[in-house]
């Protein structure tokens, strides 16, 4: 076995000794490194939370709507003889608006009271020869069966000569005129439409979530466009569709008003509607929370240190989120620099959050 040379061994040493060096101080440098970079504090904004008075508030578009809307159409045909209403004029219920042409039911009504008055006098006679055994009780009750035809007969008259007079069927607008005197119509021919204006309702549809948070009988404010007139109205809610529409996932809703201005049904209205009400609520900036796997967390500052604090939201707005859980009164809320901290990171507070 060869001896190793001295002078290998010598440089051997030498290069365990540099080695040991380079390796001993580049983990002191490290450390040191280490040490610095979590001395240094992060830089950020802040919120102090105090509680607030907030509504939550659903903006939605409504529809004004009549409760009795229609276009008065005749029940038999005829020529029109008399027209009795003005456009645009506001009638009441049972108000004559048009006249047909009723001369041949006069003619039936006189012919047929011309024969009551005979087969009454007819009957009144049998009766007598009745007690005086003269007739038998077959005959008398086949005239008294007559008389009651023939009273049917005027009924029926009577029924048609009613249909010859179109009255409005209830208090309202009328709107314009479609016919004229001498027109001949059919039962399929508008002659006017009519309109309910007081009271109104609004009609919208509400995401179905939101449903709970509804009731009969609640506050409803709304907005007409502004090219028709700045100014609020309220309505009060009277009806709610029991059913969840399939396609849309909201159910509508009804709310009934009495306009003191010139509203008429089928405007577009913007309404407001309150779901909600809290005096006591926290508020900070959406910039706070965090999203996380599980949910949400914010960064509460506490004695130069950020706690990370998980927390449940509520409502929100664009610019501020309501936090139902996880702060209290009092508490520093980090709004920026939240993506620089890290665990044992220090903080540096800058400016309060507005």
């Amino acid at each position: 076995m060869k001896k190793i040379p001295n002078w290998v061994l010598i440089i051997v040493v030498i290069a365990l000794l540099i080695a040991s060096k380079f390796i001993f101080f580049s983990k002191k440098d490290d450390k040191a490194a280490n040490k610095g970079k979590n001395a240094m504090p992060v830089s950020a904004n802040f919120v102090v939370v105090h509680a607030k008075a907030i509504a939550n508030n659903l903006s939605l578009i409504g529809k004004v709507g009549s409760f009795n809307q229609v276009d008065i159409l005749p029940e038999v045909n005829g020529k029109i003889t008399a027209i009795y209403f003005q456009e645009g004029e506001f009638v009441k219920a049972g108000t004559l608006l048009v006249k047909l042409n009723d001369a041949d039911i006069q003619a039936q009504l006189v012919k047929v009271r011309s024969q009551i008055k005979l087969s009454e006098l007819k009957l009144n006679r049998l009766k007598q020869l009745l007690q005086a055994k003269g007739v038998s009780q077959e005959e008398v009750d086949i005239q008294e069966n007559e008389l009651q035809v023939l009273k049917a007969d005027e009924a029926f008259n009577l029924a048609q000569l009613a249909k010859t007079n179109v009255v409005a069927p209830f208090n309202g607008l009328l709107g314009l005129k479609h016919v004229s005197n001498g027109s001949f119509v059919s039962a399929n021919t508008p002659i006017v439409s009519l309109v309910e204006m007081n009271p109104l309702y609004i009609e919208f549809s509400l995401p179905q979530k939101y449903s709970a948070l509804i009731k009969i009988g609640q506050k409803v404010d709304f907005k007409l466009d502004e090219d028709m007139g700045k100014f609020d109205l309220n309505a009060n809610i009277y009806a709610i569709e029991p059913i969840v529409d399939e396609a849309t996932k909201s159910i509508r809703v009804r709310a009934i008003f009495n306009p003191f201005q010139n509203i008429h049904p089928g405007i577009f209205v913007s309404v407001n509607l309150k779901l909600s009400e809290s005096n006591n609520a926290f508020m900070v900036p959406s910039q706070c929370i965090v999203p996380t796997l599980k949910g949400q967390k914010l960064y509460v500052y506490k004695h130069g240190d950020a706690i990370e604090t998980p927390v449940k939201i509520g409502i929100r707005d664009d610019q501020m989120v309501q936090v139902v859980e996880g702060i209290q009164e009092g508490d520093t809320v980090l709004s920026t620099g939240l993506l620089g901290i890290k665990k044992d990171s220090k903080i540096k507070l800058i400016k309060a959050a507005h």
